[in-house]
């Protein structure tokens, strides 16, 4: 099948992640991406509905092991419609350790749910290339797209796999991870004041080492680059970003930005979005969880804010109405935010490169 335009679909994945980008390649044949598959039951809400129109997934990118990412793709790998679908490459970083299956995909973050989810690749799909991802691989081309990969580090993956490897059972997600996203939400200050609030995460890369070995990447289309983050860590992709030779003279220009871990105020830096020239910003998420509630108002602030910022208009996208993500998590913008700083915030799900 022939295409000539790149589109991108946030699915509604509640409080999770499944991207769907169906671009093309150097001869203008379809290339399909499948990045996440979202919580369990994103697979029968929204995405089993999109992968019934496709016959192949070019590449299919777990990002990272969370449940709000790879529920949806186990449920994918268990329907029978895993069998009408053809899967040339899967990106996921898994050491090689054997662990006793379980049958609650419902589960929380676990090494378990995600080795579950490698022995279904197996099984399923047993002629698909599978592939670890590192910086190391720094950019992979495949047919005409230019990957180039900012996350994870190869000191991280080997920490992440360390921590894998200790962890022999079930555990529940507070035993595995520090709650990074809990903060009391902040609707006093405007914009502006929150934007001149240093950052300051609350935990280390390394005891949030399941989002920071987030798989992240700039996709290069032939008509549009969008800068894909996955969960990782704003510290991270800074100084990859550095490293590549990008700093506030030399941006890194993308079309779209996928904002990381569905806009928590520990994620997204003012150095880092100083380092990016955008006017689209794509945020994932339904309102979060009670633990968990996104987007930050913080993270919009420095968004709206950042430095080095050109006169267009800035575009804030979510893929939930923004009456429904305030039914959720209260007024986390308000028309009074919108009176200044020249930007939108809307509901959206589908991006061309029409929308720059």
């Amino acid at each position: 099948m022939s295409r000539t335009q790149t589109e991108l679909t946030i699915l509604p994945a509640y409080n999770g992640d499944s991207i769907l980008i169906k671009t093309f390649d150097k001869n203008k044949q379809e290339f399909i991406i499948l990045i996440d598959g979202g919580t369990p039951s994103t697979f029968d809400y929204s995405l089993k509905k999109n992968l019934n129109e496709i016959s192949k997934i070019n590449l299919l990118v777990l990002t990272h092991i969370d449940s709000d990412h790879i529920g949806g793709l186990i449920k994918f790998f268990k329907n029978s419609l895993i069998d009408e679908i053809e899967i040339d490459e899967v990106w996921i970083n898994q050491p090689e350790t054997e662990f006793n299956q379980t049958s609650n995909i419902e589960a929380q973050i676990s090494v378990r749910q995600a080795e579950n989810f490698k022995v279904l690749i197996k099984k399923k799909k047993p002629h698909s290339n599978i592939r670890e991802i590192t910086i190391a691989d720094n950019v992979i081309n495949i047919k005409g797209l230019e990957f180039t990969i900012l996350s994870p580090t190869v000191e991280i993956k080997d920490k992440f796999y360390k921590v894998w490897k200790k962890e022999k059972s079930l555990l529940k997600e507070e035993n595995l991870k520090t709650n990074i996203s809990s903060s009391t939400a902040n609707y006093s200050q405007s914009l502006k004041e929150l934007s001149k609030i240093d950052f300051k995460p609350h935990s280390s890369i390394d005891s949030d080492i399941y989002n920071s070995s987030s798989i992240a990447f700039v996709l290069k289309c032939p008509d549009v680059k969008f800068l894909l983050l996955a969960d990782t860590r704003a510290e991270i992709i800074t100084q990859r970003l550095k490293e590549l030779g990008y700093d506030i003279e030399n941006l890194l220009e993308v079309d779209f930005v996928k904002i990381s871990h569905h806009g928590s105020l520990n994620n997204t830096s003012q150095e880092l979005l100083s380092l990016i020239k955008s006017s689209n910003y794509l945020i994932s998420t339904n309102g979060g969880t009670s633990k968990h509630k996104h987007p930050s108002r913080e993270t919009i602030a420095r968004i709206v804010y950042k430095a080095n910022r050109d006169d267009e208009l800035l575009n804030v996208y979510t893929n939930y109405k923004i009456t429904d993500i305030k039914n959720r998590i209260g007024e986390f913008v308000n028309e009074t935010d919108l009176e200044e700083g020249n930007w939108n915030i809307e509901y959206k799900n589908t991006f061309t490169k029409n929308d720059k």
